[in-house]
């Protein structure tokens, strides 16, 4: 933790205690610092040798927060050490047993603010077709069949939803806007682990949102959430079928991610697999792919479960 405190003092503050946060998928390390006065920040330690990816993610954060995003406000950073404003402990799974479906539109303002800012001018690129589908290999390596992973229609079927997806309409994109990303913070909904943000498909984050972890329990009207978010955030014609095309793509590449963190000893992400697996095959079969498709992609028993 000395790292954290002499990152603390550099940029002029000074902590009374540190507390380990729980992490994310990531190999940082979070760490809650309470300073004399009682206020709080949040120090974010990068792996040894990542000094480059934490001053990138700095300045992504900085970027978002000098255009308004919904983010923690950016305090300062030194070699492997990202310091931010605390928005503490409320997630949106929280928040929704206390405040209901109102958190839930909270979230939709949130994701508003991400999708009215102009995106062309952030270090991150742009999604591309050859992103989407590196992006579903993972999901082939660790969540099919033998069987399946051999049959020819299942690697077309994905070379071409990841083409298709490039082809949306694009906004800027969180990247993983689920539930346990977004805090409810004096009245309004924040979100962390934006340092991935990009162009990408219009209708990407409210997958994320509406199918994944406890997203997928919460939001049980799918399609009412999905067509109240269309008419809020002013999608152009045709969102229907490119949020089943979005969610179809995400949802895989979750179920990949999930197996992979289970293979590499996390195994916590696999408590959302049966949850992400429905919500998935929902999507691919409205999307009218073939039932014995849908369930050589998502039915058959992987990952040990």
């Amino acid at each position: 933790m000395e790292i954290v405190h002499a990152t603390l003092t550099a940029v002029g503050v000074t902590a009374v205690s540190l507390t380990p946060l729980a992490g994310d998928a990531s190999q940082r390390r979070f760490f809650r610092a309470v300073l004399a006065d009682g206020t709080t920040l949040v120090a974010a330690l990068y792996p040894a040798g990542h000094e480059g990816q934490a001053e990138r993610d700095h300045a992504v954060q900085a970027w978002g927060w000098e255009r308004g995003l919904p983010i923690p406000r950016p305090v300062g950073r030194e070699g492997l050490v990202v310091v931010s404003e605390d928005v503490g402990d409320l997630d949106l799974e929280r928040a929704m047993a206390t405040t209901g479906e109102n958190a839930l539109v909270l979230a939709l303002e949130a994701l508003a603010g991400f999708q009215a800012c102009e995106w062309r001018s952030l270090v991150t690129p742009p999604f591309d077709a050859a992103f989407f589908r590196r992006e579903l290999a993972v999901f082939e390596r660790y969540a099919l069949a033998p069987e399946a992973a051999r049959r020819p229609d299942a690697a077309a079927f994905l070379d071409d939803l990841a083409a298709r997806l490039a082809s949306h309409p694009y906004r800027l994109t969180h990247r993983d806007f689920h539930c346990n990303n977004l805090f409810l913070h004096e009245g309004r909904v924040r979100a962390v682990d934006y340092q991935d943000m990009r162009g990408g498909p219009d209708t990407y984050d409210l997958a994320s949102l509406l199918g994944e972890r406890g997203g997928a329990r919460l939001a049980a009207d799918e399609a009412g959430w999905v067509a109240r978010a269309a008419g809020r955030l002013e999608w152009e014609p045709g969102w229907p079928q490119r949020y089943l095309e979005c969610a179809a793509q995400r949802r895989l590449k979750v179920i990949g991610t999930f197996l992979r963190l289970g293979a590499a000893g996390r195994p916590a992400y696999l408590a959302w697999l049966p949850a992400v697996r429905e919500r998935a095959a929902g999507a691919l079969a409205a999307l009218g792919t073939a039932p014995d498709l849908v369930r050589a992609l998502v039915s058959a028993p992987h990952g040990g479960l």
